[in-house]
């Protein structure tokens, strides 16, 4: 690149809010869940997520947490189930990249 097509850095203080975030995802657990969640398309509930993960119920409800208090995911209850869903789409862009690294599909 020249000069005058250099693009500007992004902002410190953007990067020392994000940095916790992507920090909080880089667990291999915790990308399963935001990858399942992505390829349903829909909330889900823990039994639904646990299944698709294949690890203990109480495993998967403590990685949802940790999610869940960095705002990655959010939840709503609905009778006796909670729902989960990705409350930051932007950050599948992360799993886009995995795949690409990985030759996984899109």
């Amino acid at each position: 690149m020249t000069e005058c097509t250099k693009r500007p850095l992004i902002d410190m203080a953007v990067l020392e809010q994000i940095a916790p975030i992507i920090h909080t995802t880089a667990h291999p657990l915790r990308l399963r869940i935001l990858d399942f969640l992505d390829s349903e398309g829909r909330p889900c509930t823990v039994g639904q997520i646990t299944e698709a993960c294949g690890v203990a119920q109480s495993f998967v409800s403590q990685q949802l947490r940790i999610l869940k208090d960095q705002h990655i995911l959010s939840c709503r209850r609905q009778g006796n189930f909670v729902f989960y869903e990705i409350a930051r789409p932007t950050l599948l862009h992360l799993l886009k990249c995995i795949r690409t690294q990985t030759g996984g599909s899109d």
